[in-house]
């Protein structure tokens, strides 16, 4: 795949870095749309925009080093070697909504409201993740005999036959359900149903896509279990919020 797009001497420019830029500015632009779209105070996010994005940040290195504890261990200072895109995605998605949950509840600001925004500034960004991970040759997937079956030439893979494009996968996962978000907005008037929706189909998917993976992780499979299941409640809460008004 076409791991670096740029090089001139010593400078290299990967894909994934290019895709991630892309990951953020995109996500940018639907969050200003989409608070503008929802009647949010923008001013909350800018006064806390640091608070939003570095502590998800923090929690995902934090428990990517207690994943890889026994290599973080041979290494302690490895642990603030950021660079290495070492961060894992439920230590991210815990820590952004307890932060946001925090903010919200400090600020008197609609903590539903503000979910349905972020996760769908999320999964716009997440599409490009995906995206890089493919070029990369990271989150590989297992062998596979069927036609679209692709084979990477990169080191970090063992297979030297045709596997499955899992991140392509996860791509097409990530727009159909931001797409079906989408369409949810127009029909529902109360905050927190799209969120926890999306964050329910998403990890639903990921959870089935997890099993063509090179590496399948039975911890991913029960944490996409788990957080779909209290998506889902959330769910169940959100769509009969009037009851409890």
């Amino acid at each position: 795949m076409y791991e670096i797009l740029f090089q001139y001497g010593p400078f290299t420019l990967s894909t994934f870095t290019v895709l991630l830029a892309m990951a953020f500015v995109v996500g940018m632009v639907f969050l200003i749309r989409f608070i503008q779209f929802r009647k949010l105070k923008l001013g909350f996010f800018v006064n806390h925009f640091v608070y939003l994005i570095l502590f998800p940040l923090i929690g995902g290195r934090f428990l990517y080093a207690a994943e890889h504890f026994s290599v973080i261990k041979e290494n302690p200072l490895s642990f603030f070697y950021v660079w290495d895109m070492g961060f894992s995605p439920f230590g991210i998605f815990y820590s952004a909504l307890l932060t946001l949950y925090l903010l919200s509840r400090r600020e008197h600001e609609d903590f539903w409201a503000w979910l349905d925004t972020m996760v769908l500034t999320g999964l716009s960004g997440l599409f490009f993740v995906h995206l890089g991970h493919f070029f990369k040759g990271s989150d590989y997937g297992k062998p596979t005999d069927l036609p679209w079956g692709i084979s990477f030439d990169a080191f970090n893979i063992p297979y030297t036959t045709p596997i499955h494009p899992v991140q392509l996968y996860s791509a097409l996962l990530t727009f159909l359900v931001f797409g079906l978000a989408m369409t949810y907005v127009k029909r529902t008037y109360l905050s927190g149903v799209v969120g926890t929706f999306a964050i329910m189909l998403y990890s639903l998917g990921a959870f089935g896509i997890d099993f063509l993976h090179g590496l399948p992780s039975a911890y991913a499979k029960i944490s996409f279990l788990a957080i779909s299941a209290l998506a889902f409640i959330f769910y169940i809460l959100c769509s009969h919020k009037k009851m409890f008004d």
